[in-house]
C-alpha cells in the first residue's frame, strides 16, 4: 500500500520530494533488524500513539492530515536511520526536517524546542550546564566546556531569519 498524503501542502512537497510519493509503507526503516527509528521502536507519540509497523512514526507524521501542526514531528532525533536502510531511498529525515522548519515556519513549534533553540542562542549551548556537569567533566578528565563565539552563532540567526521567526513567536505568544 503506497503511503496516502493528503494534505494541503502535497504538491511543494512532492515537488522538492519526489520520492517520498515511492513509500510503500514497508516499515523497512521502522524495524529493520531493531536498527530503525529509534522513536518507532521505543516510543509512544507525543499525543499517546503506540508506534507499531502499521503506524511507524514516519507513516503518523506523512499522513496526518496537518503535518506540521501533529505533535509527534518534534521526536525525529535527526539520527538519519531511516535513510540508510529505506530500500526505495526515499529518505524521510530530510522531509520531517522540511515539515519542521514549515512548522517552525508557522509557529507550530513547542515551547520545550523553541526554548531549546533560545538557549543555543543565548548560551551556545541547547540546554543550561550546571556546576554538576563542570565537575563531572573534570573527574572523568574531559576538558571544560569553552563557551562558543555568540557573535557567530547571532549573525547566522540572523542571516537565516532564524532571529525573526524567534521574535515573531514570541510576540505571538506574548513573551516579549
Amino acid at each position: 500500500m503506497l503511503l496516502q498524503i493528503s494534505y494541503e501542502t502535497r504538491e511543494k512537497l512532492l515537488k522538492r520530494y519526489p520520492k517520498i510519493e515511492t513509500c510503500l509503507k514497508c516499515s523497512t526503516c521502522a524495524f529493520k533488524d531493531g536498527y530503525g527509528c529509534y522513536i518507532s521502536n521505543y516510543g509512544v507519540g507525543s499525543d499517546g500513539t503506540k508506534f507499531s509497523a502499521l503506524d511507524t512514526f514516519t507513516y503518523n507524521v506523512f499522513g496526518a492530515k496537518e503535518p506540521v501542526k501533529n505533535p509527534n514531528l518534534w521526536l525525529c532525533v535527526s539520527c538519519h536511520r531511516c535513510h540508510d536502510i529505506c530500500p526505495y531511498d526515499v529518505n524521510p529525515m530530510e522531509v520531517v526536517e522540511s515539515l519542521k522548519a514549515a512548522a517552525f515556519e508557522g509557529g507550530n513549534v513547542p515551547d520545550l524546542i523553541q526554548g531549546e533553540v533560545s538557549n543555543v542562542l543565548l548560551t551556545g549551548f541547547a540546554f543550561p550546564i550546571v556546576e554538576s556537569q563542570r565537575a563531572q567533566r573534570g573527574w572523568l578528565h574531559l576538558p571544560a566546556l569553552e563557551k562558543p563565539p555568540l557573535e557567530d552563532l547571532a549573525k547566522i540567526a540572523k542571516k537565516t531569519g532564524l532571529e525573526d521567526k524567534l521574535a515573531k513567536l514570541r510576540k505571538k505568544e506574548g513573551k516579549e
